[in-house]
Protein backbone atom coordinates (compact mmCIF):
# COMPACT_ATOMS: atom_id res chain seq x y z
CA UNK A 1 0.00 0.00 0.00
CA UNK A 2 2.65 2.64 0.51
CA UNK A 3 4.22 1.92 -2.73
CA UNK A 4 0.93 2.99 -4.49
CA UNK A 5 0.90 6.14 -6.39
CA UNK A 6 -2.27 7.63 -4.37
CA UNK A 7 -0.16 6.51 -1.30
CA UNK A 8 2.98 9.09 -2.58
CA UNK A 9 0.78 12.02 -3.44
CA UNK A 10 -1.61 11.97 -0.28
CA UNK A 11 2.44 11.40 1.17
CA UNK A 12 4.23 14.45 0.03
CA UNK A 13 0.90 16.85 -0.13
CA UNK A 14 0.98 16.66 3.11
CA UNK A 15 4.64 17.15 3.71
CA UNK A 16 4.47 20.24 1.88
CA UNK A 17 2.15 21.68 3.71
CA UNK A 18 3.50 20.86 7.44
CA UNK A 19 6.69 22.63 5.53
CA UNK A 20 4.83 25.75 4.80
CA UNK A 21 2.92 25.58 8.32
CA UNK A 22 6.18 25.75 9.42
CA UNK A 23 8.48 28.14 7.53
CA UNK A 24 5.27 30.51 7.82
CA UNK A 25 5.16 30.14 11.42
CA UNK A 26 8.94 30.84 11.56
CA UNK A 27 8.39 34.10 9.35
CA UNK A 28 6.14 35.32 11.67
CA UNK A 29 8.60 34.32 14.54
CA UNK A 30 11.04 36.59 13.10
CA UNK A 31 9.16 39.49 11.41
CA UNK A 32 7.23 40.04 14.84
CA UNK A 33 9.49 39.13 17.24
CA UNK A 34 10.58 42.07 20.24
CA UNK A 35 13.23 45.19 18.90
CA UNK A 36 16.47 44.29 20.80
CA UNK A 37 16.34 47.64 22.12
CA UNK A 38 17.33 49.58 25.43
CA UNK A 39 15.61 52.65 27.31
CA UNK A 40 17.76 55.77 26.13
CA UNK A 41 15.46 58.40 28.20
CA UNK A 42 12.03 58.87 29.85
CA UNK A 43 10.08 61.67 30.72
CA UNK A 44 6.33 62.62 31.93
CA UNK A 45 4.83 65.09 29.02
CA UNK A 46 1.88 65.54 30.98
CA UNK A 47 0.24 64.82 34.22
CA UNK A 48 -1.03 61.38 32.68
CA UNK A 49 1.26 60.77 29.71
CA UNK A 50 4.89 60.25 29.72
CA UNK A 51 7.42 59.65 27.04
CA UNK A 52 9.91 56.76 26.40
CA UNK A 53 12.30 56.55 24.20
CA UNK A 54 14.08 53.34 23.55
CA UNK A 55 17.65 53.24 20.95
CA UNK A 56 18.12 49.90 18.92
CA UNK A 57 21.14 47.69 20.46
CA UNK A 58 21.80 45.54 17.45
CA UNK A 59 23.44 46.24 14.34
CA UNK A 60 26.98 47.84 14.46
CA UNK A 61 28.75 49.87 12.47
CA UNK A 62 26.94 49.36 9.14
CA UNK A 63 23.09 49.64 11.04
CA UNK A 64 22.44 53.39 11.30
CA UNK A 65 20.78 54.34 14.74
CA UNK A 66 17.12 53.54 14.87
CA UNK A 67 15.15 55.35 17.80
CA UNK A 68 11.66 54.75 19.45
CA UNK A 69 9.15 56.74 20.93
CA UNK A 70 6.17 55.39 23.27
CA UNK A 71 3.71 57.36 25.18
CA UNK A 72 2.23 55.64 28.19
CA UNK A 73 1.37 55.88 31.62
CA UNK A 74 3.57 56.39 34.28
CA UNK A 75 5.40 52.80 34.52
CA UNK A 76 7.13 51.56 37.54
CA UNK A 77 10.43 50.18 37.37
CA UNK A 78 12.09 48.82 34.97
CA UNK A 79 9.56 49.93 31.73
CA UNK A 80 11.19 47.48 28.73
CA UNK A 81 8.95 44.47 29.49
CA UNK A 82 5.83 47.07 28.75
CA UNK A 83 7.30 48.45 26.25
CA UNK A 84 8.30 45.31 24.18
CA UNK A 85 4.59 44.56 23.92
CA UNK A 86 3.57 48.25 22.36
CA UNK A 87 4.09 49.57 18.96
CA UNK A 88 5.59 53.47 18.70
CA UNK A 89 3.92 56.24 17.56
CA UNK A 90 7.10 57.22 15.81
CA UNK A 91 10.38 55.12 14.71
CA UNK A 92 13.58 57.99 13.64
CA UNK A 93 17.28 58.09 13.56
CA UNK A 94 17.32 61.00 16.13
CA UNK A 95 17.27 60.57 19.56
CA UNK A 96 16.43 64.25 20.54
CA UNK A 97 12.96 65.10 19.37
CA UNK A 98 11.59 68.19 20.96
CA UNK A 99 8.05 66.53 22.40
CA UNK A 100 5.60 68.48 24.09
CA UNK A 101 2.04 68.35 25.69
CA UNK A 102 -1.04 70.21 26.34
CA UNK A 103 -3.72 68.02 27.83
CA UNK A 104 -3.99 64.59 25.45
CA UNK A 105 -2.36 66.84 22.26
CA UNK A 106 1.19 65.84 21.87
CA UNK A 107 3.41 68.10 19.23
CA UNK A 108 6.75 66.82 18.30
CA UNK A 109 9.15 68.57 16.48
CA UNK A 110 12.42 67.13 14.94
CA UNK A 111 15.16 67.28 12.34
CA UNK A 112 16.34 63.86 10.59
CA UNK A 113 14.64 60.92 8.81
CA UNK A 114 11.07 59.60 9.91
CA UNK A 115 10.96 55.84 9.42
CA UNK A 116 7.43 55.18 10.92
CA UNK A 117 4.71 57.60 12.42
CA UNK A 118 1.25 57.01 13.30
CA UNK A 119 -0.52 60.37 14.75
CA UNK A 120 -2.53 58.34 17.45
CA UNK A 121 -1.49 56.00 20.12
CA UNK A 122 -4.02 54.33 22.93
CA UNK A 123 -3.19 53.30 26.49
CA UNK A 124 -4.51 53.02 29.95
CA UNK A 125 -2.90 55.39 32.73
CA UNK A 126 -4.18 54.90 36.10
CA UNK A 127 -7.17 52.86 34.31
CA UNK A 128 -8.51 55.54 32.25
CA UNK A 129 -8.11 54.79 28.84
CA UNK A 130 -5.99 57.48 27.05
CA UNK A 131 -5.80 58.35 22.85
CA UNK A 132 -3.14 61.52 22.81
CA UNK A 133 -3.53 63.20 19.06
CA UNK A 134 -0.07 63.67 18.06
CA UNK A 135 1.27 66.55 15.85
CA UNK A 136 4.11 65.71 13.69
CA UNK A 137 7.08 68.85 12.50
CA UNK A 138 9.55 66.85 10.50
CA UNK A 139 12.73 68.83 8.79
CA UNK A 140 14.51 66.47 6.23
CA UNK A 141 18.67 66.05 6.13
CA UNK A 142 20.49 66.66 3.26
Amino acid sequence: MQNTPAFRRLHATLTGTLLLVVGYAFYQYYVNRAPEDALYAQRCITQSICLYVTTYRGGGATVSEVYRYYLDGALPGDPMPHLKERTPFLVTDTGDARVSGYGDHINVTLTGRVYAFTNSDLFYADGVAVMPVISLTANGVR
